[in-house]
């Protein structure tokens, strides 16, 4: 697997490895001390492929969407907490997630008048909602662009702290992507509810989900029309995942593809989460210990 060569200073997406690499999934780090850098690491490690994935990557500064406390770490390649549960990716995985839905752009944009939909799930501090709007609309489009064939991005995060932190980041800089100038609404609403609108269901796209499942449940594979990609993160809680593509084919099958490893929050309640972030700690001891046999601890560039 993937943690495997990467402990021998390889990995397959990414070739030799010559710097630090995340101990984890074994990708390069990234890490710098601007957006413009990350993005450009980012890029150079073979995370972001895709122009549009580049172009809208280098466009959102990840440094907006982070608490104050944690400015000075904004740009470096690893998940920070954001409370309540939650935290903000790290970089080269959120880049990796953007890269494999940004492949899937034009097929996504293809027979559709009115542009792609878009769902991100568990949007947190707003970061990728924001990445995913760029990749609808762009900055540098025209002004006087028809709305109508730009798309529609629903995000949705359940916790109405994170819901309007996400507002706040995203308005900063980007807000012209809500509607009805942009294709962005961002709700506070549970992911898992989501299946439940009409106007969602066999409709979608793309998803992004923020949030681990164990499996891929029907209520999101019912969310993608055919030929859509959902990436989420599969596997147990608090344990070694793996970021997947799932693909809906025709017949209503899906095809499931492993990218990376990854450890996740679980989906869940806003209670349960909210519990889990008052004993953050002792969950991300329980991380350690599930995870010791995937960790790469021999070699020591590996962080």
């Amino acid at each position: 697997g993937a943690a495997m060569a990467a402990a021998a200073g390889q990995d397959e997406n990414h070739g030799a490895i010559d710097g630090p690499c995340c101990r984890f999934c074994g990708a390069p780090l990234s890490s710098a001390a601007s957006h413009e850098g990350l993005a450009r690491s980012l890029r150079d490690n073979g995370l972001l492929r895709m122009e549009a994935a580049i172009a809208a990557y280098s466009a959102v500064d990840r440094g907006d969407f982070v608490p104050e406390d944690l400015a000075e770490e904004a740009y470096l390649d690893q998940a920070l907490v954001l409370g309540g549960g939650a935290q903000i990716s790290a970089p080269h995985v959120h880049a990796r997630a953007l890269d494999l839905l940004a492949q899937r752009l034009s097929v996504a944009c293809d027979g559709h008048a009115s542009g792609p939909l878009v769902l991100d799930l568990g949007a947190g501090s707003g970061f990728m909602a924001a990445v995913l709007g760029r990749l609808l609309f762009p900055a540098s489009r025209n002004a006087d662009v028809d709305r109508g064939k730009v798309g529609r991005l629903l995000a949705a995060e359940h916790l109405d702290e994170l819901t309007a932190f996400a507002r706040k980041n995203i308005a900063r800089s980007h807000g012209d992507l809500f509607a009805p100038t942009g294709p962005l609404e961002l709700v506070c609403a549970d992911m898992r509810e989501l299946a439940g609108r009409s106007d969602l269901i066999g409709a979608c796209d793309l998803v992004h989900c923020g949030a681990a499942l164990e499996e891929p449940a029907p209520w999101l594979t019912a969310l993608l029309r055919t030929g859509g990609r959902a990436v989420v993160p599969l596997g147990p809680t608090d344990a070694p995942q793996w970021l997947c593509t799932v693909d809906k084919l025709e017949q209503g099958g899906i095809e499931v593809t492993r990218q990376m490893p990854v450890l996740y929050v679980p989906a869940t309640s806003a209670q349960e989460q909210r519990r889990r972030g008052e004993c953050w700690d002792e969950v991300v001891d329980r991380c350690s210990r599930n995870s010791r046999d995937i960790l790469l601890y021999d070699n020591p560039d590996v962080r």
